[in-house]
């Protein structure tokens, strides 16, 4: 008799991560707003259900340089992450961004 294999695999570990990726990212975005200049949103998973963001943002265009300055992360997040992938906690705090209008 074969004995059945309940433990996940590597496939659905790394899909189980990706969802949690995407729905970190929108809750992230969601409670400080769409960073000005926003390139993109880089999220990392540590151990324990912590995860690294980083937020990648393009430099404010300056006229007198006649070169472009690649992006650079404006804003740093390390997270406690539920199973469902539900943020618990958030080293900064994440708050609303001020609009600077």
């Amino acid at each position: 008799m074969e004995k059945a294999n309940n433990a996940p695999t590597d496939e659905d570990e790394a899909a189980a991560v990706l969802s949690h990726t995407e729905r970190i990212t929108s809750q992230v975005l969601a409670k400080i707003g769409k960073p000005p200049r926003l390139d993109r949103v880089e999220i990392c998973r540590h151990h324990s259900g912590n995860y690294r963001v980083n937020i990648w943002q393009q430099p404010e265009p300056d006229k007198s340089f006649a070169v472009t300055f690649a992006p650079r992360i404006g804003l740093s997040y390390y997270l406690k992450v539920s199973d469902t992938g539900e943020i618990i906690d958030s080293n900064p705090p994440l708050t609303k961004l001020c609009s600077s209008a």
